[in-house]
């Protein structure tokens, strides 16, 4: 039984040369649950699995748990890898946010077809087949920490149910895994640090048995242009230190068009058989811009190419948004007043957004100043929330406020800023807005400006 067990290890760990080559090279049985380190996902894949510092939503509960915190909406993802040799795999994930944190779910498994099996004399043993599965728990959580040089981090934890099965044995052991992501001051700058397997078990096939290896990855993320914007860039890289191994480098980029239209490409220097290099692409679906469908290829040097496919759909309401009570008696205005504000400072970006459209609508002169001070904020939500507060209001001190984010960094919080100017449609904002234009150098920005100038009413002698 030795024999089977050792020749099915080294057919897997053959075939799944693109992830598991260098555990080949010290021999079967020397680490257990090497399809982990297969990446999961099509976006991910597509990305040469840097992903460390990137908030991956679902499929966070593969590489940083900490990236689950930031999501906003509840997210379900699926991705289906048809190897070569008669090898599938196939992950699922799920993100529910839940209070002021985010719950993880992920399912990995991979199986491989049966095939012929001999013993150490080359005896026929008739065919065997073989699984890897790990099941998954994760929680991340984001918080503001109130300091300028970082203002926000991210941490989360992943406890793994693990079990393999070789020919006719089974074995199962449990893992854990920790990260945290970190926003320094440096604006759309993001910094990664995991561990996988930071504590695990043996899984026993024979005697001894084997625990999977521990990985420590540290990554960085930048954005280039915003997020929701209608071009944005993002750039990934990873430094992995795998346990007994020396240490890989990842690297991904992801151009964005109109938030439909994803273009990917990656690079990982893990794995001997393997060029390195993937491609993938994501498209939004036209009407329903929360369902993504995702492709990555990759190719190998001898086994053929691998191709890998994704669907991702997002689901519920924004984090923040509370459903009104319909029969709860209004509360008083300064009572009001005091429930909102630590919500505009300190909430998340969505219930920012929803105290500073409520906060407008009240009649207390104390409103503008604190939409004011808020766009001091190192964070580009806060700052429209603080734009979209002000464009609500017609009192000359929201006038001062709207002039002032149009002298912010952001070319996006400009061009709100000018439409909610020209919006107002009085002509005592031309003033601003012409004294805007003259500096203004972003195209888009200076379009804004100038369709805000032609809602302005004319001034009369």
């Amino acid at each position: 039984m030795a024999a089977v067990i050792s020749r099915v290890n080294i057919a897997i760990t053959l075939a799944l040369c693109l992830a598991v080559s260098r555990a080949a090279a010290s021999g079967p049985g020397t680490s257990a649950a090497d399809f982990l380190r297969i990446p999961a996902g099509a976006r991910e894949t597509a990305l040469g699995g840097a992903m460390t510092a990137v908030p991956a939503g679902a499929n966070s509960v593969f590489y940083n748990p900490a990236g689950l915190g930031p999501a906003a909406k509840g997210e379900f993802a699926y991705s289906y890898n048809n190897y070569f040799s008669g090898i599938s795999q196939q992950c699922a994930a799920a993100a529910l946010p839940y209070g002021g944190g985010t719950f993880g779910f992920g399912v990995n498994y991979l199986k491989v077809a049966s095939f012929d099996a001999y013993d150490a004399n080359d005896n026929s043993l008739g065919s065997v087949s073989a699984y890897g599965l790990a099941a998954q728990l994760a929680y991340g959580r984001e918080l503001e920490t109130g300091f300028s040089f970082l203002p926000w981090l991210s941490y989360g934890a992943t406890v793994k149910y693990i079990s393999e099965k070789l020919a006719s044995r089974r074995a199962s052991g449990y893992g854990l895994d920790a990260g945290v992501q970190l926003r320094p001051g440096l604006k759309h700058l993001t910094l990664g640090f995991a561990a996988e397997n930071l504590a695990a078990s043996r899984l026993e096939f024979i005697s001894g048995g084997a625990r999977p290896l521990r990985s420590y990855k540290a990554g960085a993320a930048y954005l280039l242009g915003e997020a929701d914007g209608d071009i944005a860039a993002q750039l990934s890289l990873d430094v992995n230190f795998p346990e007994g191994g020396a240490r890989y480098l990842a690297a991904g980029l992801e151009n964005t068009l109109y938030g439909a239209v994803s273009l990917r490409t990656g690079y990982t220097a893990f794995g001997d058989l393997s060029n390195g290099l993937s491609f993938g692409v994501g498209l939004a679906l036209p009407g329903r811009e929360d369902v993504r469908l995702d492709y990555s290829y990759g190719s190998s040097y001898d086994l053929g190419n691998v191709h890998k496919f994704g669907l991702a759909f997002r689901f519920g309401s924004a984090r923040g948004k509370v459903a009104a009570a319909p029969a709860a008696p209004a509360p008083a205005p300064e009572m009001s007043f005091k429930t909102q504000l630590p919500l505009l400072y300190e909430g998340t970006a969505g219930e920012s957004l929803l105290a500073a459209e409520y906060l407008a609508r009240l009649d207390d002169e104390r409103v503008p100043e604190h939409f004011i001070s808020l766009l001091y904020s190192t964070e580009l939500g806060r700052r429209l929330a603080a734009v979209h507060g002000l464009a609500l209001r017609k009192d000359a001190r929201s006038l001062e406020g709207l002039g002032l984010a149009l002298r912010d960094q952001e070319p996006e919080l400009r061009r709100r800023a000018a439409e909610a100017l020209g919006l107002r449609g009085d002509a005592a904002a031309s003033g601003v807005l012409q004294e805007a234009l003259r500096s203004e150098e972003a195209e888009l920005v200076k379009n804004a400006i100038i369709a805000a100038l032609g809602k302005l009413r004319p001034v009369r002698d």
